[in-house]
Parts: C-alpha cells; structure tokens; sequence
C-alpha cells in the first residue's frame, strides 16, 4: 500500500500543484493562499479517501466523488494522480535489471555501442634493430534505438459521477505496471521471439547457436564450460565474473535445486564410482526467473528454454534496454478539449470533453532495447 511520503501535502503539494497546473495552460500563483488551501485540501481529502477506513473514510470518499464534479478540485488532484503514478512505478521492481543493462539515450536516433577490439593480444618478439610491429584496431558496433510507447484511457463524465472512483481509485497503479510490463517485454524481446530464440544474436556465427539439453546440474556446468573456454577476436581468454541463469517459470524449482544444493552426486566415467562433491557453481550462478520468456515466445519449447548470460555488471553485458534523457519516467496526462464558459473562465478537463463528455487520460513511456555482446551467452531450448 503507497505509504504517506508518497501523497502530495503541504508545500509539496502546492510546488507539484503549481507545476502540473501551468503544463496544461491553467496559471494562478502559488503566493495566492485561497489557491494553496485549496490544493492542500486537495491532497489531504485525496489521502483520506484512499486510503482512511471506518466513517471517516467513507465520508472522506463521499466528499471526493463530489469534488471531482462541483469543485476545482478534480485539476488539483491530477498533480497526485501523476504523483502517485510516479511512486507506484517506482515500487515495482522489475525483473529485467538482473540480466540487462539500463542505457540513457539523448533522442530519438540510434545510439551507437562500440567494444574496441584489438591490441591487447600477446606481444610479439622484437629483434635488434628491428622496427616494432604495428597493430591493428578494430570495433564491434551495437545500436541501440528507443521509440515512444503509450496508451489512452476515455472515461465518461457518467462514470465519474456515479461509480464511487471505481473508475479512478486504481488508475496510477494499472499505468504504472503498464510502463512496467513495457520494460520487461522489450527486455525479454531482446532473447525471443514469438517463433522461439532470436536467431540474429543466437547463432553458429556468433558460436551461441541454441543446443537441445535439458536443465541438469552436468548441462549447466558443460553451459558454463563452453561459455569461459571461448576466446576473444584476439584468440584471448574472456573472463565472466558472474553468471545468471535465466529461465521461465516452468523451471524455477529446478534451478534454484541446482543452484542451492549443497553438494551433488557424480558418477567416475571410468570406474563408475559415486562421489560426492561440493555444490561448485553457488555463488557463481544467480537464478533469475523471467514470466515473460514465456509470453514473448509461444512456441512449443518456450516452458523449457533457458539461458546463460552474462550479469548486467560485467564488461560484457548480452541485452541493454534504454530510456530517453530526461523523460525516463512514464508521463501521465489528461485531455483538455472542454471549451470555456459562455460567461468566461477555464473548465477542469475532468468536467468531460466539449464534444461527447469524455475524460480522457494518456501515458506515454520512451523505452528500447538492443542485444550486444554473444561471446558470453549460452541457450537451450530444452531436450
């Protein structure tokens, strides 16, 4: 439940109240103390009303429903309604941050990520007199493009007036998981699609083409093997510091099994002797459980596919997602399209629109994501 620091009181509510008033056209000064009551009612009947109980509650809940239709009232909460908006988005932890990396663009061009290659492999003999070998650099470029996301929400004048904020009390939280959910898509897109893995980073050219094994302790070792035995452009080791194993929901028991035992049971190849051996890969290997892998892809294997990637903090990071420069955040908005009073004076748009009584709000959500370096990922899809 949003806690109280999250509600627009006193000054804050005035500062926010201000803000929001002025980016619709609507300008009256902060300084007017009639104005600052008012918006500081405001935000208080709005706490009351969502979240007081008993008798108080529900008169608090009365007083707001009549608010959002005789008074002015319904303008001044848009502020907390973007403000809640805000801290709902904010207290949704998402899954994607484990496995990607989060990139800020300036606009709305391709971001280009380059990995410089070159010169770091082993030195070369030098002679006496000889003149030093020369070098060659070379670059592997990753673009990165966000693009605007958002919906529209039309309610009627109707609704407002008879659904006891029904139509209103869970609106911040719905679009925050909504920008959300965004988020997690365009992640998990990065790796699948809906026919199955994204062959365009998962390929025999980039030496991650998807095997058929099953999630076993033995598989994820061999994964983990074959990922720290390649080599760079330079024929030079690479290093991962730490590994995720990502999977669907299908196999979470099974990985965290995998993960969390404490010791597993081998068999000797050449006498077939049982040993028992300390659990190597904890602390190695961080399971992450991704319920969108199975959305993105619908194909018959989605529930049994998992991957090895390498964690967002490393050097090497497998999927970015990025976010516009100063509009990370998602961007609630309501329509202003009422007319004005035959005798003068501006209309609260949530009044309804002048041609058929909506309330229309909008969220808008910049986001993107981009794949980049395969030399540290691994996938199967499952025997």
């Amino acid at each position: 439940m949003q806690n109280e620091t999250a509600l627009l009181t006193g000054n804050a509510a005035v500062a926010e109240g201000d803000a929001k008033l002025e980016g619709i056209g609507f300008r009256r000064s902060a300084r007017d103390p009639q104005y600052n009551a008012r918006l500081v009612e405001a935000a208080h009947v709005w706490e009351d009303a969502m979240y007081g109980g008993g008798v108080d509650g529900i008169k608090a809940r009365a007083t707001l429903a009549e608010a959002l239709t005789t008074s002015d009232f319904p303008i001044l909460l848009g502020a907390v309604f973007d403000k809640e908006l805000l801290a709902q988005y904010q207290q949704i932890t998402p899954v994607w941050t484990q496995y990607a990396r989060r990139s800020v663009v300036r606009d709305f061009r391709p971001k280009s990520l380059v990995d410089l290659l070159g010169g770091q492999g082993i030195l070369d003999p030098v002679g006496q007199g000889v003149e030093y070998p020369a070098r060659k650099l070379s670059e592997a470029k990753y673009e990165l493009t966000v693009g605007k996301r958002g919906a529209r929400i039309p309610l009627t004048w109707e609704m407002v007036v008879n659904d006891d904020l029904d139509a209103f009390r869970d609106l911040p939280e719905r679009l925050a998981q909504g920008a959300r959910d965004t988020e997690s898509h365009t992640a998990v897109s990065q790796l699948v699609n809906a026919s199955g893995v994204n062959t365009a980073f998962f390929n025999s050219a980039n030496g991650n083409a998807p095997t058929s094994l099953a999630l076993t302790a033995d598989n994820l070792d061999q994964a983990i093997t074959a990922v720290s035995t390649r080599k760079d452009s330079e024929k030079r080791p690479i290093v991962i510091p730490g590994f995720v194993l990502l999977v669907p929901p299908a196999l979470e028991t099974q990985a965290l099994r995998i993960v969390n035992a404490t010791e597993f049971e081998l068999t000797d190849a050449a006498t077939g002797q049982k040993l028992r051996v300390g659990n190597y890969l904890r602390g190695k290997v961080t399971v992450v459980v991704d319920p969108w892998l199975t959305v993105v892809a619908t194909d018959n294997k989605a529930a049994t596919r998992w991957f090895l990637l390498p964690a967002p903090t490393t050097p090497r990071p497998a999927v970015t997602v990025g976010f516009l420069r100063g509009h990370e955040d998602p961007d609630l908005r309501v329509k202003s399209a009422t007319g004005a009073r035959v005798g003068g004076g501006a209309i609260d748009p949530r009044e309804g629109d002048f041609d058929d009584d909506t309330v229309q709000y909008r969220v808008r959500h910049v986001v993107g994501g981009a794949t980049t370096e395969p030399i540290g990922t691994y996938v199967s899809n499952g025997s």
